[in-house]
């Protein structure tokens, strides 16, 4: 398999949804509010991408910059 560089294309992709109702409800047995599953699950999400940054420093900042975009009650 040969791949050229002026054969290749790439393009950008984004995702937006809503927070998976079986956790949400889960959760929400569990005794926590709607908005603080919510929370934690949006938490739980990005933290999978975060255990991925081998570089602290960056890690930090980044979880930092998240959390700072995720809605507080």
């Amino acid at each position: 398999l040969e791949i050229l560089a002026n054969d290749v294309r790439c393009t950008h992709g984004a995702t937006l949804g809503q927070v998976d109702r079986e956790q949400l409800f889960y959760a929400m047995t569990r005794g926590l509010t709607r908005a603080d599953a919510e929370r934690l699950i949006v938490r739980g999400f990005f933290q999978d991408v975060l255990d991925r940054i081998e570089l602290e420093p960056v890690r930090e900042a980044l979880a930092a910059a998240l959390e700072a975009r995720i809605p507080q009650s």
